[in-house]
């Protein structure tokens, strides 16, 4: 009985290793901020996982829109639950989060515009607030760290529509 135990246990303890080790991506880059005279770069450390999106800046930059009293803070953590679509396109990660988060720190998002299909031959587009960061080295993202990266955009994008 004994000996059929462990061979369960040591497998068990490897799948949760494993999960825990390929469920985060961690790397090294620059968000782009817009500013009045074009977009300003602050190098930092973005780490994503399925249950959060944190990003960590050498300056202490995050602060929510229109709150002055509120001391600046170097990082900014939030939930994915929080994110409308996350995408990775060569070495730059786009995340567009839902309209309540996006309110409170629009003065760190870049306007981009996402095409709607209004009907046959016609599109809309439709203005959304993101964080732009650039991945340093883009091999530090290896194939499963996309692949985690699609599979939490996809979740979102599955449970809009």
């Amino acid at each position: 009985m004994q000996a059929k135990r462990k061979p369960i246990i040591i497998f068990v303890v490897i799948i949760m290793v494993t999960g825990h080790l390929l469920g985060q991506v961690k790397a090294a880059g620059s968000l782009l901020i817009p500013t009045a005279g074009g977009k300003k770069v602050y190098k930092g450390v973005i780490t994503i996982t399925q249950a959060e999106i944190e990003i960590k800046c050498y300056k202490k930059i995050f602060r929510p829109f229109n709150v002055f009293d509120t001391p600046r803070q170097a990082k900014i953590k939030f939930s994915t639950a929080e994110i409308e679509e996350l995408q990775i396109n060569k070495n730059t990660i786009y995340i567009v989060t839902k309209e309540s988060f996006s309110q409170r720190y629009r003065n760190i998002y870049f306007i981009v515009y996402k095409p709607r299909y209004a009907g046959l031959f016609s599109t809309i587009n439709i203005k959304k607030f993101a964080f732009v960061f650039i991945v340093d080295n883009p091999a530090d993202i290896v194939p499963m760290e996309k692949e985690l990266i699609k599979l939490i955009g996809e979740r979102f994008r599955a449970t809009k529509g």
